[in-house]
């Protein structure tokens, strides 16, 4: 009987001693009575950390665990849990870095004088439960952030709409408005001058045919003046709305964004339609040589129309309006495996200290500029693996952006 209880005795003890959780034996001074392999090792960076040197695991809990080493001291002589489950967080220092630490303790007190308290390493658990958490937040402020932009692209939308429709209300009032009526009356005057002017002379007669000719010629005028803005008003809607429609399908795929095999050619087409009002108003020559049968990209579509729109529109701010010389040109070449488009233009351009300062988010030489197209373009051009570079040879001399995408 006596022999089984010694193997008993010894299968408990190897059993301890080679268990995947530290386990420490002690009384109720703290004094290690035993310690496992898994024990030993979980201590060892702690007590060389701290420059420990007892026999005490109290000393070593008030370093790491204070909590765990009150609760074990002041709990009641009898049997039982002191604890089943308390995470604690410490830090190690080794050569001046420090290392942060994870464990989750378990105690039971056997009887008086025999505590047993167990100890596991959670740190990777840990730290990815953390990771997962900050993901869950930071996704749910992105989320925030895109359900904001959409309500406010709902809300330009329905300005835009309502502005577009009372434009087109005054179009049609004014494609109404018959000036034929005035037009036959300075008429009928005219062939009836002889007549009016034994009536009421010829003075008054020639002031009031010149009045009528002059009040056709110039209600003409004006209603063709009108006619024209309108007309523009209503490109430049047309071009918000194209805009806010690259920007509803970039927020509605924003979780899923994916490269697709991307025509060069036709983003620079779709780009120029969208901004021929502003470069027909300004009377910009616009010369474009993009040869066919080039290589697709592999890209986001959405993402690179943003850039060619920034930069063309930056051209088209660039150049004042009453200069001699007006225009833009875009090229695009193939070398190798890189993919070239360049864009020059007769604008203001600028000098040394500017160009060094243009891609720096908030930078902007423009008054009413946020000085963040420049700085967003260089990152979409960059994860497309591809790199952008604008070039002035000073004030007055135009500029010429450069843009490379590897194929």
């Amino acid at each position: 009987m006596e022999t089984q209880l010694n193997r008993a005795e010894q299968k408990l003890t190897m059993i301890m001693k080679h268990a995947s959780t530290g386990m420490a034996e002690i009384d109720r001074s703290g004094k290690i009575i035993h310690l496992n392999l898994k024990a030993e090792a979980l201590l060892k960076p702690v007590l060389i950390a701290n420059n420990f040197a007892g026999n005490n695991l109290y000393a070593v809990l008030e370093c790491i665990a204070p909590q765990v080493a009150e609760k074990i001291k002041s709990s009641a002589d009898d049997a039982g849990n002191i604890l089943i489950n308390e995470p604690c967080s410490f830090s190690l220092s080794f050569g001046g870095e420090k290392v942060e630490r994870h464990y989750n303790f378990m105690v039971t007190k056997l009887f008086t004088d025999c505590i047993i308290v167990g100890f596991d390493d959670i740190t990777e658990k840990w730290m990815r439960e953390k990771a997962m958490v900050q993901l869950a937040s930071d996704k749910a402020v992105v989320q925030g952030k895109y359900e904001i932009a959409a309500n406010v692209l709902h809300d330009i939308g329905n300005a835009v709409v309502g502005f577009g429709s009372y434009l087109t209300r005054i179009k049609r009032s004014l494609e109404q408005t018959n000036l034929d009526n005035l037009k036959k009356l300075a008429g009928f005057f005219t062939t009836q001058q002889t007549v009016m002017a034994d009536i009421i002379g010829d003075t008054k007669t020639e002031a009031i045919i010149s009045m009528l000719n002059n009040i056709s010629e110039s209600q003409k005028n004006s209603q063709d003046e009108i006619g024209k803005s309108i007309s523009e008003q209503l490109h430049i809607i047309t071009h918000i709305q194209d805009i806010l429609a690259i920007q509803r399908q970039y927020l509605n795929g924003h979780e899923a964004l994916e490269k697709t095999p991307t025509n060069l050619r036709s983003i620079i087409k779709d780009c120029m339609a969208m901004l021929l009002a502003s470069i027909e108003k300004r009377s910009i020559k616009v010369t474009i040589n993009v040869p066919d049968g080039l290589p697709l990209i592999k890209g986001d579509r959405t993402r690179l129309m943003q850039v060619v729109l920034n930069i063309l529109k930056n051209s088209i701010e660039a150049i004042d309006i009453n200069a001699e010389e007006k225009h833009i040109t875009l090229c695009v070449k193939l070398n190798d495996d890189v993919l070239i488009l360049q864009v020059e233009d007769s604008g203001n351009g600028f000098d040394e200290a500017t160009g060094k300062k243009l891609f720096a988010r908030g930078f902007t030489t423009k008054a009413s500029g946020t000085g963040l197209g420049l700085s967003n373009c260089r990152t979409i051009i960059e994860g497309h693996n591809g790199t952008i570079d604008i070039s002035s040879e000073g004030f007055g001399k135009g500029a010429a952006t450069t843009i490379k995408i590897k194929i």
